[in-house]
């Protein structure tokens, strides 16, 4: 066996609408390689709007077209109005009057019907890399991994992409619980939105052996995120209607911040060779912080979400750190 080779993680954040940031970087680091992410990752790991990512990435799909996915069909999956007056009254009246009492915020029929569109009847089985999609099963109450079969798992072979896609994207009050073969499943966010831990863990566990591969490098890919700092003087008696989005924003944000902090600190603890560089959310002005929301996706919100993404992916093609995975391609072949 060669004296240095690595088995290469690509992880990618959830985070709504915010997922067109990320889909927009890879974009520009497959333009710059000449290569899709696919071809250079041996296992794709992602979570709620990442799963949906990392599935089309391991089904051998350009970064473009899922960018392309979240620019033109965004809005039919998180309806948002143009006009300023009735995009304030839907979000902030309607919407969270039905997130409070009744179904959610959305229905996940449009999202569905995309991702029919996406993926047609691929099965988990059929995809082209190692994956690692969180997601949460309800029915047992503990974290579920949807996985590409390898070696003696075989598990998720026949499950439907469209169907892991749902199960991962499920954000509790914001689409409904997703039903699989009388199992239900919601948003992997909730315990992984940064998944780069999942695939650090997968590989350490079934791929790191000394004989196959020797050591780990992962390339991380932050969704955008905003300060979530209150005032101090802020009314701390609050309902669930106080806490609206912050709820649940909050959780995921501090779970993406301690897996980011735990890699970055353990990682060449663990292993002096392993690598784990992080693609963090860029710093926001006060104007695009008031535009950007995980489920808003009207054409300034989808614009800036683009411009950003772009951005930062034509940034980090000057970065050989991040360059570097895009120069071999994976060695994992399924």
């Amino acid at each position: 066996m060669e004296a240095n080779k690595p088995f290469k993680i690509l992880s990618i954040d959830g985070g709504g609408i915010k997922g067109l940031y990320s889909a927009s970087v890879i974009e520009r680091l497959e333009e710059k390689s000449g290569k899709k992410a696919g071809e250079c990752f041996d296992m794709i790991c992602g979570t709620s709007t990442g799963g949906l990512i990392a599935l089309g990435i391991a089904a051998g799909k350009p970064a473009k077209e899922l960018t392309d996915l979240y620019f033109y069909k965004g809005n039919k999956i998180f309806p948002t109005f143009e006009n300023r007056f009735f995009r304030w009254f839907h979000r902030s009246i309607l919407q969270t009057f039905t997130q409070t009492f009744f179904f959610g915020k959305f229905s996940n029929k449009a999202l569905k019907k995309v991702l029919e569109e996406t993926f047609g009847e691929l099965k988990l089985g059929e995809l082209n890399n190692l994956l690692c999609i969180p997601s949460f099963n309800l029915t047992k109450g503990m974290p579920r991994m949807f996985k590409k079969p390898f070696g003696e798992f075989t598990m998720d072979e026949n499950i439907p992409v469209v169907d892991a896609a749902l199960a991962t994207t499920a954000a509790p009050t914001y689409f409904p619980i997703h039903e699989y073969n009388n199992t239900y499943y919601v948003d992997g966010g909730l315990w992984a939105n940064n998944p780069s831990m999942c695939g650090l863990l997968e590989a350490i566990k079934y791929f790191i052996d000394g004989e196959n591969y020797t050591h780990v490098e992962i390339l991380s890919v932050a969704s955008i995120s905003k300060s979530n700092g209150w005032a101090s003087d802020v009314r701390k008696k609050r309902s669930f209607v106080g806490w609206q989005s912050k709820l649940i924003e909050v959780s995921m944000d501090g779970q993406a911040y301690f897996t980011d902090f735990f890699l970055d600190t353990a990682i060449q603890k663990i292993d002096e060779k392993s690598k784990y560089i992080r693609i963090k959310s860029p710093s926001l002005s006060e104007p695009q912080m008031k535009v950007l929301e995980m489920d808003r996706a009207d054409k300034k919100a989808l614009k800036t979400l683009k411009s950003l993404g772009e951005h930062e992916g034509y940034t980090k093609t000057l970065d050989p750190q991040v360059m570097n995975f895009f120069k071999t391609e994976k060695t994992f072949n399924i």
